[in-house]
């Protein structure tokens, strides 16, 4: 199964605090995408803008070359 960089960096999130993420609406406001529209970046349906990608890495601890 095809796994997208959102994904990888998501599970190397959840390896770090050592448990499952389960994104709130405090995560969404912060990193300004709704549930649905991270949904389909995760599962790769939608390309992640350039927002998106920043924001999320800040959110992730990631590099913003790991997301696009």
């Amino acid at each position: 199964m095809y796994q997208t960089r959102l994904k990888g960096a998501l599970n190397a999130y959840e390896n770090r605090i050592g448990g499952k993420f389960k994104p709130d609406q405090r995560f969404y406001q912060k990193v300004n995408i709704n549930q649905k529209r991270f949904g389909q970046l995760v599962r790769g349906e939608k390309p992640m803008l350039g927002f998106e990608a920043r924001n999320l890495s800040t959110f992730f601890g990631v590099a913003l070359e790991e997301l696009i």
